[in-house]
């Protein structure tokens, strides 16, 4: 297994391999050392949690790939980092085979692929993990089922996320955010042009996107109305606003968009960043047979000391400080020996 240093100097190394341009903005930020420090500090506690140490284990979500890199050195893993984003995964690939060029291959495999539906075989993993990602997936009870299905007897999904709706500050971040997501032709003009331009290219309000679902569905509508329907709409799919639309005009019915999940993109299904709740998730994954325990993520004493209780109210009060959330979900059974 590798040591920090080793770490540090591969990864630095890796994220320089590729110049795709939905890489760059991101790539500032690993290379500040201190978010690399506490990258390795992480993805050291997510093998101890998960037991992923000379594991196959699948990463859900893994962007441009680093932490797949970090949690394949950290435990001498084969990793399979899969994404559901064409431009992430070739970014990834982009780096590792500028890895493999330079005599450095790396034990990461890249996947294309909708978690909720992934190609692979079932009982193929070791251990599944997901960081910052499952506030995106269209449909997190088709993703907890396909890791049920695709993990080995004994082993463990790690689902980690910051995105939570206990914490105020987090809830203030996605409000605002969601705002300019749903409004803001300023803020898809910086997505275009400064953060995935690739993927972005097309990127439009989400609200403009809904008015002209609307507009299609009744060109009848008065202005009045279908600005009513694009608010109310916030957080449906195309065919979801047909049906309300139907609904409005025969009495007038407006639905009523979800709190905590509204910024969505009506073509895809993709969510922006819902805000999660670690307990509702815990309780979809005990439903499914997987024994769950929730973790904290404070590196530092007194607070660290707290990561292991399960207390429903002492995690409140923990939310309150730190939104992340670390879901230890255990297939029951037994994992052959490492091989």
């Amino acid at each position: 297994m590798a040591t920090n240093e080793e770490i540090v100097r591969t990864v630095s190394e890796y994220i320089r391999g590729s110049d795709h341009p939905d890489l760059q903005f991101y790539r500032r930020e690993v290379m500040d050392p201190a978010s690399l420090d506490r990258f390795i500090w992480h993805m050291r506690r997510f093998c101890e949690l998960g037991g992923f140490f000379e594991r196959r284990v699948l990463e859900v979500g893994c962007g441009f790939g680093w932490d797949a890199v970090i949690l394949s050195l950290a435990g001498s893993n084969e990793v399979i980092a899969s994404d559901i984003l064409p431009s992430m995964v070739d970014g990834m690939s982009q780096c590792l085979i500028s890895m493999a060029t330079r005599g450095k291959p790396l034990r990461v495999i890249p996947m294309l692929g909708d978690i909720c539906s992934l190609a692979a075989p079932p009982n193929s993993f070791d251990g599944i993990f997901s960081s910052e990602a499952i506030e995106h997936v269209h449909d997190l009870g088709a993703m907890f089922d396909k890791c049920w299905e695709l993990l080995k007897s004994g082993g463990t999904a790690v689902i980690v996320n910051d995105s939570n709706r206990y914490n105020e500050d987090s809830r203030n971040h996605s409000f605002g955010s969601w705002k300019d997501r749903d409004e803001s032709w300023e803020h898809a003009n910086w997505l275009k042009t400064e953060v995935r331009p690739v993927e972005h290219r097309y990127a439009r309000p989400y609200a403009v996107m809904r008015e002209e679902m609307i507009c299609e569905a009744a060109p009848d509508l008065d202005d009045a109305a279908v600005s009513k329907l694009r608010g109310a709409t916030a957080g449906m799919i195309c065919s979801e606003i047909k049906v309300a639309v139907e609904q409005f005009k025969r009495d007038g019915t407006l639905p009523t968009p979800p709190e905590f999940s509204w910024c969505r993109n009506p073509e895809t299904g993709e969510y922006s960043e819902r805000l999660l709740d670690p307990f509702e998730l815990a309780d979809m994954l005990r439903e499914r047979g997987f024994e769950v325990k929730m973790q904290h993520l404070f590196r530092r004493f007194p607070f660290r000391l707290a990561n292991g209780i399960n207390l429903r109210w002492l995690s409140m009060r923990l939310f309150a400080l730190r939104p992340h959330f670390v879901l230890v979900a255990k297939k029951p059974g037994r994992l052959p020996a490492n091989t």
